[in-house]
């Protein structure tokens, strides 16, 4: 028997020297899938990273705009993708809340993805023209308690953090509330700047270039602290609304069943480029903080989510109608 394994050694030596190295990810473009529209904080950043991670992994990163249907449309179309790293979605908040409005949704946004890396915490503001009347919240509280009508709010879709944040405006004010959804942050800030409604809430990033250019007034800001670059804004909780306290949040999802090495490799790799200290200016110059989360945490933080979420869906009786 001692005989014939040292006859075979060597043939198996030589079977595993012809064979084949493994080639290292990625060996072709990389998709990555943004449920929403061009000129957003999270197209942007997504944009800065798939340029980045082009020049490290030798291989184009494209990124694919799909907006609508409360992300649906994106997260879907990676939902069933090929489950080998080359089709990415980069998504935000929104993400966990569709399945709850929409419960014919084919996919779960939680079995169904892999969490990869979470990239950043948006600050958001509530905002006005410059030109409005309200120059600050309880102005504006003041005067909507006393009109008969509600106060417009543009927000990023049916059940997006910005939606929920203007109902809880609403119930913690005491001021009536008609929310007003589009399918994208800065399509809502344009329909502001057009006169077509009141108010909005947006991330700073989104709002920040019409604020120095004077056609924006922020009146609040979704933070638990005061932003570094609108240091000027008081925080909700400052002004009264302790429910407005958390920011939301943008990330990178894999098909589920993604392989852990590819998982690994993306997270690294975005978390490195993402520490690189004019990256975290470029970020922070525009409300957007940094996170150094492992995909674990992630994946949990998330989970907790959906479950909030839903709890805000039954309290406000939301409905995509």
């Amino acid at each position: 028997m001692k005989f014939r394994l040292l006859c075979l050694l060597p043939a198996l030596a030589f079977s595993l020297a012809a064979a084949p190295a493994q080639a290292e990810w990625p060996e072709k473009p990389v998709r990555v899938v943004l449920p929403g529209p061009p000129g957003s904080s999270p197209d942007r950043i997504t944009r800065l990273l798939a340029d980045r991670l082009s020049q490290q992994w030798g291989q184009p990163v494209v990124v694919e705009n799909r907006p609508g249907g409360t992300t649906r449309i994106g997260a879907g179309m990676v939902a069933t993708a090929a489950p080998d790293g080359y089709t990415l979605l980069s998504t935000f908040s929104s993400h966990g809340v569709a399945k709850l409005l929409h419960p014919q949704t084919p996919y779960d946004p939680i079995t169904d993805f892999a969490p990869v890396v979470k990239m950043a915490a948006p600050e958001v503001i509530l905002v006005v023209r410059s030109d409005s009347p309200y120059q600050t919240l309880e102005q504006l509280v003041e005067d909507v308690k006393q009109r008969e009508r509600p106060l417009e709010v543009g927000n990023f879709g049916v059940g997006s953090g910005f939606h929920f944040n203007s109902l809880i405006l609403g119930k913690e004010t005491g001021i009536d509330i008609l929310p007003v959804p589009f399918k994208g942050e800065a399509l809502s800030l344009a329909d502001m700047l057009g006169g077509h409604v009141e108010s909005s809430f947006n991330s700073v990033g989104t709002a920040l270039p019409h604020i120095r250019e004077g056609r924006v007034r922020a009146l609040g800001l979704v933070a638990p602290q005061r932003s570094k670059v609108l240091p000027d804004v008081p925080t909700f909780v400052e002004l009264g609304v302790p429910g407005l306290r958390e920011a939301s949040w943008f990330g990178i999802l894999a098909p589920a069943g993604t392989p852990q090495p590819v998982i690994d490799k993306v997270h690294a790799d975005v978390q490195a480029i993402l520490a690189e200290p004019e990256v975290t200016k470029w970020l922070r110059d525009q409300g957007l903080e940094p996170v150094f989360e492992s995909p674990e945490a992630f994946g949990q933080s998330l989970a907790r989510e959906v479950e909030v979420s839903g709890q805000l869906v039954r309290e406000f009786n939301v409905t995509v109608n």
